[in-house]
């Protein structure tokens, strides 16, 4: 499952009924390829943002699994189109889920440090939903350390810990049919 861009519904995030109150900024997705440039970008801020997590565990990064996963994946850059120059400021991977033939699994959603806790992972969710509703998915599902602050963000969204293995949570959210 590959998105192009003109399959990506843009959404902004303040016009929505959901509550968004949080949300200091508006933000885009924009499509990319595993071939585009820009993919660099996503496997650094992966491999920034993920590294204290693995190493309080004794683990490093696995970048040849992360470059050997990518391709399966559709991959989005997050804009805060509020900023005029180099408004991206993260990154959104997704992808099916073979076992769960109706769900979307967000692999990740990654955040340059500063903007998080401004509302961006509520937008970043928000899109996500409305793309997996655009796919006919009745559900979204993702991963997540325990130890991980979005787990509360996840919690809040409606995910609910449908099976936990060592230190992560197989997360769920059934998407309701308007």
């Amino acid at each position: 499952m590959n998105c192009d861009a003109s399959d990506v519904p843009v959404i902004d995030a303040q016009r929505r009924s959901e509550p968004v109150a949080a949300v200091t900024s508006l933000i885009a997705l924009s499509a990319i390829t595993t071939a585009d440039r820009r993919i660099e970008y996503c496997l650094a801020l992966a491999r920034d943002n993920m590294q204290p997590y693995l190493a309080r565990r004794g683990q490093e990064f696995d970048e040849t699994r992360w470059r050997n996963l990518a391709p399966q994946a559709s991959f989005f850059l997050i804009n805060d189109v509020n900023q005029p120059v180099h408004n991206v400021i993260g990154f959104l991977s997704v992808r099916d889920e073979p076992d769960t033939p109706n769900a979307l699994h967000i692999g990740d959603i990654q955040l340059e440090e500063k903007h998080r806790n401004r509302g961006v992972g509520w937008a970043t969710l928000v899109h996500v939903k409305d793309i997996a509703q655009s796919l006919e998915r009745n559900e979204l599902t993702l991963n997540v350390f325990r130890d991980n602050p979005a787990l509360r963000l996840y919690e809040r969204f409606g995910f609910r810990c449908i099976d936990t293995q060592f230190d992560k949570h197989k997360m769920r959210k059934s998407l309701a049919r308007a």
